[in-house]
């Protein structure tokens, strides 16, 4: 089945609640603390590898645990779908 690398990049406050949705979905992944933004603030990266057709429910759990913005020029998340040529685990 084919694979896709999903990125999610989330202010840090957001990480933990969308780690244990996807966690608790059965969706591996791994968290890089990252910085960004004009002030440097701290934010999440996940990467989760998954399989092309769960792709939009990572997605739509990504989007359920994220806080609503009350600013309109702050994104709540950054996601990114790339295609994944090859997929091997080791043991």
């Amino acid at each position: 089945m084919a694979k896709k690398m999903i990125l999610a990049i989330l202010e840090d406050t957001e990480s933990s609640p969308v780690m244990r949705a996807l966690h608790d979905a059965g969706y591996p992944l791994t968290l890089i603390d990252s910085t960004g933004g004009l002030l440097s603030r701290g934010n999440s990266t996940l990467i989760a590898g998954v399989d092309s057709s769960d792709v939009n429910k990572v997605i739509e759990l990504i989007n359920q645990e994220c806080s609503p913005s009350i600013n309109p020029f702050k994104k709540r998340a950054t996601i990114m779908v790339l295609p994944v040529d090859h997929f091997e685990q080791i043991s």
